[in-house]
């Protein structure tokens, strides 16, 4: 039985559930690098700390959300939204399974989501390594796409700034030379659901029955007035690969 719009689980069910199968694997101990990435998270959990470096996001940056780093059950409860994904066609009403990302999609039992960007994108601590090596990937990309930001967790709060009220201005004399790039989506195409389950990884702070109100709000804007040509190439070939139908539009300063 698949779900419908009424039979669709609330979100504090899919939490439960996915926090239920969480309890099923071995988490392995926190080392004293993400202890004190915890007492400094606390520092700043109120305010919204600010990372930019060439590196990440195409040096783009973004502030980062804190509020879920300061202790242990925040930091796994994050990390098990990006490492267990629901599976839709094994589910029903009232039984949900879950994918496992160290299963199906690369992703490394040793990892720990340590926060991510307001868009999702997640910064992993690698608890293999006792320094913590940090990596990142886009929140939209397939777990085996992360890569390499930082070589330890001290390098990554060395590079936090406490608080950005803005993003810094393009330099006038290179803005004539910028392209800003839009890409929406038109129709969801013949497997609906796995359109949904991937807007779902870029509207993060929505609600279950307010993504399933998207699919009457066609065409939906996916990026807006971006500077990054790979993020809107990334989307455009992740979505045309569910078979949905994008389009792409640009225009310069």
């Amino acid at each position: 039985m698949s779900f419908s719009r009424s039979s669709f689980p609330a979100p504090a069910e899919l939490a439960a559930s996915r926090v239920a199968w969480m309890a099923q694997i071995a988490r392995p101990p926190l080392p004293p690098a993400v202890q004190a990435w915890m007492a400094w998270a606390r520092g700043c959990k109120d305010a919204l700390p600010w990372l930019q470096l060439p590196a990440w996001r195409e040096g783009a940056g973004n502030w980062l959300a804190m509020q879920r780093a300061t202790d242990t059950t925040g930091l796994w409860s994050q990390t098990g939204e990006y490492r267990f994904g629901l599976d839709l066609k094994a589910s029903t009403p009232g039984d949900l399974r879950w994918i496992d990302g160290a299963v199906a999609d690369g992703w490394s039992p040793h990892w720990l989501v340590l926060t991510h960007g307001l868009d999702g994108d997640p910064l992993i601590g690698d608890m293999s390594r006792p320094e913590v090596p940090v990596l990142w990937k886009w929140h939209d990309e397939p777990h085996r796409a992360a890569r390499p930001l930082f070589a330890s967790l001290e390098e990554l709060m060395a590079h936090v700034q406490p608080k950005a009220a803005k993003a810094p201005l393009v330099p006038l004399e290179t803005r004539s030379s910028i392209i800003f790039y839009t890409v929406r989506l038109l129709e969801l195409g013949p497997e609906p659901a796995r359109v949904m389950l991937a807007l779902r990884k870029i509207f993060t702070t929505m609600s279950v029955q307010e993504l399933l109100k998207l699919k009457t709000r066609l065409p939906l804007t996916l990026l807006d007035d971006s500077v990054s040509a790979l993020q809107k190439d990334r989307l455009v070939q992740h979505f045309e690969g569910l078979g949905a139908r994008v389009e792409v539009s640009e225009r310069r300063l």
